[in-house]
């Protein structure tokens, strides 16, 4: 995930090289008045060391935008065992799609997104639900909810104090056109 500072200096610099992209230009089609402006402002040696110092600190954030592109953020996992031998952990993308499984066996449920949050030892999970305009919504997320839990609790040894449904959408089976 990108942060928000990392979306500022990446959309100035984005201005920046769209600058040096239209001076760039300019030059091409004979436009030398850019030039000529440029040569007019280096004349002077305060500017010559403004525009060194701003050219070094885009190459600096450049440089560590390019490194940071290459971080790989660890999956957050959490501990299910210990045993003699040492620790079982399951990662989250593993429990969501452990719950994707068992809420696809829920009748009604058309679609479901996990949402999983480990707050210290306790694991919390929402579910953004798609539902089936045809059912009792209130008993669909209540069977889906036992259902998450079994699966969880039977597959990976884990019980969950909450599961959140949320329905956020119900919508209808798309059937297809005969022609």
């Amino acid at each position: 995930m990108v942060r928000t500072s990392d979306r500022v200096v990446i959309g100035v610099m984005s201005l920046g090289y769209l600058g040096l992209s239209v001076l760039m230009v300019s030059l091409a089609l004979g436009w030398t008045n850019s030039l000529t402006y440029m040569e007019g402002y280096l004349a002077f040696a305060t500017n010559r060391w403004i525009l060194g110092a701003t050219g070094f600190l885009v190459f600096i954030i450049s440089l560590t935008l390019f490194l940071g592109s290459f971080r790989v953020k660890p999956a957050k996992e959490t501990t299910v065992h210990e045993t003699g031998l040492g620790q079982v952990k399951i990662t989250m993308p593993a429990l969501e799609h452990l719950i994707s499984k068992a809420a696809v066996n829920v009748q009604g449920v058309r679609d479901v997104k996990p949402m999983l949050r480990l707050a210290g030892e306790t694991l919390k999970v929402a579910l953004k639900v798609q539902v089936s305009p045809d059912v009792n919504i209130p008993q669909v997320s209540e069977e889906l909810q036992k259902k998450v839990l079994e699966h969880l609790q039977n597959t990976a040894g884990i019980t969950l104090k909450e599961i959140k449904v949320h329905v956020n959408r119900v919508s209808w089976d798309a059937k297809g056109r005969v022609e």
